[in-house]
């Protein structure tokens, strides 16, 4: 048993098999003129485009991804009908026709801007977002090693100075404290001889 499709596998289906004939009272057919005779594919979707713009308006309250969908259906067809953009003539009637028609659509006073045209990144831009991520990363780690290098040589240090402050308290505590006993030695030896001379002068 087939599972059921997906909206936007309907609304693909749908949009694909969309055939417009503009009349000449389009607000549009003067803009598109000539272009079926240039490039009938582009053409075809730029009618159809017409129609689906609106249509897909009427159907946001339903389907609120339709704008998401929309932009989706078409970067598929500019990417096929334009040869992945490789075609410069086909990218290039692409652009002044399809894009331009979207422009016109969605500055219409009863669309108001309600989808705006989004655009998939190229490869070219893949890449380089990519290649920024590495490289920001990578900043970030060297400045994290080197911080941290940096803040354990700080600490090395006043560790380091501490040690040696307190190295240099005790041997001055220690001898001050040596200092001071060999005077009061000295001072206790001198007077014991004042002491003695005295009382051999005293009973001789």
């Amino acid at each position: 048993m087939s599972s059921s499709k997906s909206a936007k596998e309907q609304l693909f289906e749908k949009w694909n098999g969309k055939e417009v004939n503009l009349l000449s009272s389009s607000p549009y057919t003067n803009f598109l003129r000539g272009l079926n005779e240039k490039n009938i594919d582009i053409y075809n979707i730029t009618c159809s485009l017409t129609e689906i713009y609106v249509d897909s308006q009427l159907a946001q309250s339903k389907n609120p991804n339709i704008c998401v969908f929309l932009n989706e259906w078409l970067n598929n067809k500019k990417r096929i009908k334009t040869d992945n953009e490789k075609n410069i003539e086909k990218t290039k009637l692409w652009n002044n026709y399809v894009e331009e028609l979207w422009i016109k659509l969605e500055q219409e006073k009863e669309r108001n801007y309600w989808c705006r045209r989004n655009f998939p990144s190229s490869p070219v831009t893949t890449v380089f977002a990519a290649c920024f991520t590495i490289f920001s990363c990578a900043v970030i780690v060297f400045f994290i090693i080197y911080n941290y290098r940096t803040i354990k040589d700080f600490f090395r240090s006043s560790i380091k100075k501490k040690i040696v402050l307190k190295q240099n308290l005790q041997k001055y505590i220690s001898n001050g404290l040596l200092g001071t006993s060999s005077e009061y030695s000295s001072s206790l030896t001198g007077n014991n001889r004042i002491h003695i001379s005295y009382l051999s002068e005293k009973y001789s």
